[in-house]
């Protein structure tokens, strides 16, 4: 039996509305010019505009950055919608069980992930009917399960695509330290032995998000222009940030920087307070988007420390992998770590 491994990954705006220039055009002008789509979902009569690019083509509702949010909501869904349409083909029905990853301050508190999980099953639970760019998606969730978004790491970290343990054994039983660095979350996470390490676990609104609020100051105070936060967090991530605006074309390089700086001296602070120089780890992961960014600044603190292939989309990764192992009776299973900056998404398909 072979296994099909599908991801996304879908910025977490969300606009009202559909998009105005879908018949407007200046003619066959700079056609080398690529911009963001971004999905209309719809359903029940109510269309919404997800993903990047949403902010160019509709009025933004949301860019919720509260725990709460995750709960339910008509952009929470909308979201939602658009990452497993990503995984449909046709108009076939995808009949699949979800593993979702939450903060570790939410799994920590038991009353606070309650309320939480019990409207997210209450809605999300069952069969969906809607539209992603017109094309009608069918969707059944058959289950859902809740983890702590770091330990997805753990599990990308150690387990295969079939839910299995491929690291040596000893490996199970060290301590292994995870920074998940998120776009608004800075959650750390220890296991030791199949148990979470408490002392060493914890999280704190503490993601990228800040280095984005710093650039937005600086863009407003130097060049009067508002940005939002997913764009400034798409201005930190490009190797040359140009703003295009009524002073020219200014180059963002050395604010994207100082923003950056910022930011790796404030999680730095929050490691050192939480984590000492981290040596007690046999084993010390980074994941995540920020984590990402941030690369050079926390191996010159951790110079242990390891980044998997893919930081973004480890969580998701390992989700899925440890949902494989969790639903052994069904055909596919979804990693689903919806944070802030993005819905990541995996999705593990048996074929026969």
């Amino acid at each position: 039996m072979s296994t099909t491994e599908l991801s996304t990954q879908i910025s977490a705006i969300v606009g009202m509305g559909s998009p105005q220039t879908e018949n407007l055009s200046i003619g066959n002008v700079r056609r080398h010019y690529k911009t963001d789509r971004p999905y209309k979902v719809s359903w029940e009569g109510k269309e919404y505009i997800v993903g990047a690019g949403s902010e160019d083509a509709a009025h933004i509702i949301s860019e919720r950055m509260e725990i709460e949010r995750l709960a339910e909501g008509q952009d929470i869904r909308s979201l939602v919608y658009a990452t497993l349409a990503q995984f449909v083909n046709n108009a076939q029905l995808l009949s699949s069980k979800i593993m979702i990853g939450l903060p570790v301050p939410v799994m920590q508190d038991k009353k606070l992930a309650k309320s939480i999980l019990r409207p997210l099953r209450k809605w999300l639970l069952g069969q969906h009917h809607f539209f992603v760019d017109g094309r009608e998606i069918n969707v059944d969730v058959e289950d859902i399960k809740a983890i702590a978004q770091p330990v997805g790491t753990y599990f990308a970290w150690g387990l295969d695509q079939h839910g299995k343990w491929t690291r040596p054994k000893a490996d199970l039983d060290v301590l292994v330290g995870i920074c998940d660095n998120g776009f608004n979350t800075l959650d750390l996470f220890a296991v030791e032995s199949g148990k979470v390490f408490g002392k060493y676990s914890g999280g704190e609104m503490a993601g990228i998000r800040r280095a984005a609020e710093t650039l937005m100051r600086e863009v407003k105070a130097q060049y009067g222009v508002e940005l939002s936060r997913h764009k400034a967090d798409q201005y930190l991530r490009e190797k040359d940030p140009i703003l295009s605006c009524w002073t020219g074309d200014e180059n963002l390089a050395s604010l994207t920087a100082q923003a950056l700086e910022s930011a790796a001296a404030q999680v730095g602070n929050i490691l050192e307070t939480s984590w000492g120089n981290g040596k007690q780890f046999r084993h010390l992961l980074f994941t995540g988007g920020g984590s990402a960014l941030l690369k050079d600044h926390l191996l010159k603190r951790y110079p242990h420390g390891v980044f998997l292939p893919d930081p973004v989309l480890a969580n998701a990764h390992g989700l899925a992998r440890y949902g494989r192992r969790m639903f052994k009776d069904t055909k596919t299973v979804i990693g689903l770590d919806p944070g802030f900056g993005s819905f990541k998404a995996v999705a593990l398909s048996d074929e026969d």
